[in-house]
């Protein structure tokens, strides 16, 4: 009976340590970072895409972990012709974010509601 109840122990700690130590060595700091993507009101056009854009980083070898598109969260002017607020954002390793300044993306406030 106890070589039954040490068999079942040892295989539910073997299952279940290989995914816990997988969390853990997965686990990166990121940050998110972003460009305006270049949509202007009345205009048909869309803008730059997050595809597009996403090129830019992974070209400078920079991984992208989530994208999205976002508003910057500014009351800007509805005018004709005046941008739209409308953002691409992208989630990178936080040891990209200096790279990812360079090439002029800008880093998005935790804070924030964007």
């Amino acid at each position: 009976m106890k070589r039954g109840l040490y068999l079942a122990v040892s295989l539910g700690l073997a299952l279940l340590l290989p995914s816990a130590w997988g969390q853990q060595s997965d686990e990166v700091e990121t940050a998110f970072v972003y460009k305006p993507d270049g949509t202007l009101h009345c205009e048909t056009t869309r803008g730059i895409s997050l595809e597009a854009m996403a090129q830019e980083l992974i070209r400078n070898g920079i991984s992208i972990i989530t994208r999205r598109k976002s508003y910057d969260g500014r009351e800007g002017i509805a005018v004709c012709g005046k941008p739209t607020g409308g953002i691409n954002v992208y989630e990178i390793a936080k040891s990209d974010l200096p790279q990812a300044l360079k090439l002029e993306f800008q880093r998005l406030d935790s804070s924030s509601k964007k």
